[in-house]
């Protein structure tokens, strides 16, 4: 008996696309302002004033204004010393009951009269300072402010992807090629 077979195989098809990821991005936005610092410095020159008046004055030397107070004050004083000194003399002179020779006693008192003089007062006291000037520091720290802005970022994934397909279907072909077929069976 003559058989012929003919076969024909199955193929597979294999189609693959890859993954993908696509991503899209800005970016961030970054604003800064800077506000400066600022130092600022006045300088005035030192100046010292020094006052010697009180102790000058105490030595004798003193301004006009000042000597020609003293001076009243002194003729008061004095005027007040001489009507004092009158009045008693006067009354001296009234008591005649009293012994002796009031008018020659006021004259030798007279003739041997010295002025008294005027005590120095010490220590001297000090002159006064004062100084001003100087120098003056202000100071205002910078700043600095941020504004950021984010952007988002988007994503676009394409999965990977396998496909499997029949390219070819297998296929058996038999077929008789003889020429007596054998029926027994």
């Amino acid at each position: 008996m003559q058989l012929r077979i003919t076969t024909t195989p199955a193929l597979i098809g294999v189609r693959t696309r890859p993954a993908k990821v696509e991503m899209d991005s800005q970016f961030p936005k970054v604003e800064m302002k800077q506000q400066k610092a600022q130092l600022e410095i006045d300088t005035e020159m030192p100046m010292v004033y020094i006052d010697q008046y009180e102790c000058f004055a105490q030595l004798g030397y003193k301004n006009f204004l000042d000597l020609a107070w003293e001076q009243v004050q002194k003729a008061y004083e004095r005027v007040m010393e001489y009507i004092a000194e009158t009045a008693q003399e006067g009354d001296r002179l009234a008591a005649i009951e009293l012994e002796g020779n009031p008018v020659a006693d006021i004259a030798e008192e007279k003739f041997y009269w010295q002025p008294t003089p005027e005590p120095m007062l010490l220590p001297v006291p000090g002159p006064r300072f004062k100084v001003t000037g100087g120098v003056s520091i202000q100071y205002q720290p910078g700043k600095i402010h941020f504004n950021v802005t984010i952007h988002p970022v988007s994503f676009n994934v394409t999965s990977h992807k396998v496909e499997i397909y029949m390219r070819q279907y297998p296929d058996i072909n038999i077929k008789y090629v003889g020429q007596s077929v054998d029926r027994r069976v």
